[in-house]
């Protein structure tokens, strides 16, 4: 077994203030990588748990400036191909074609942003992770924390000072 091999520390516990302990505890020691398990979003519990970003935001972002290149694209060209005049001006004037801009940029984003959640949310049925434990469902709230197997001991030793009812190791795991 190399030193840099995967570990996966899985605890259980059975209140509130022991889990956001354990939390706060792992995020002291600069442990970062964990996933967690609770039947309800607690708000005690987020300050403590790692900040993950969502690639919806940049797709939005995207496609709503591709929404307002085309809009002002079409207006544009379609100008300057039939030699339009909007309200007396020249044919590329800016400002008669930002209400279509804007329209784009809402229309196109908004529908990139759906389509994107859709994609990203992983909705097709998938078996549980091998951390998963069925009781949190219920009333128990779980952490996984990977970790080097170095850190094994340092990290079971912690989670049981936290007030972990249960905590179990698995050796060299692959990624879920």
């Amino acid at each position: 077994m190399t030193g840099n091999e995967r570990s996966r520390v899985i605890s259980v516990f059975g209140d509130v203030a022991s889990y956001v302990a354990a939390l706060r505890r792992l995020q002291e020691a600069g442990l970062r990588d964990l996933t967690t398990y609770s039947p309800t979003g607690l708000a005690a519990a987020w300050r403590f748990l790692p900040r993950q970003g969502s690639p919806v935001r940049f797709v939005t972002l995207m496609a709503a400036l591709t929404g307002a290149a085309l809009g002002f694209w079409m207006c544009i060209g379609s100008a300057l191909l039939y030699g339009l005049m909007v309200g007396g001006k020249w044919p590329v004037s800016w400002l008669p074609y930002c209400v279509i801009g804007f329209e784009l940029t809402i229309l196109i984003g908004g529908l990139a942003t759906v389509a994107a959640m859709f994609a990203l949310a992983r909705l097709s049925p998938r078996s549980p992770r091998e951390a998963y434990d069925p009781r949190v469902q219920v009333d128990k709230f779980a952490i996984a924390v990977h970790c080097d197997t170095e850190q094994l001991a340092a990290v079971d030793q912690l989670l049981r000072d936290a007030g972990a009812e249960e905590v179990r190791e698995q050796r060299a795991f692959d990624d879920d």
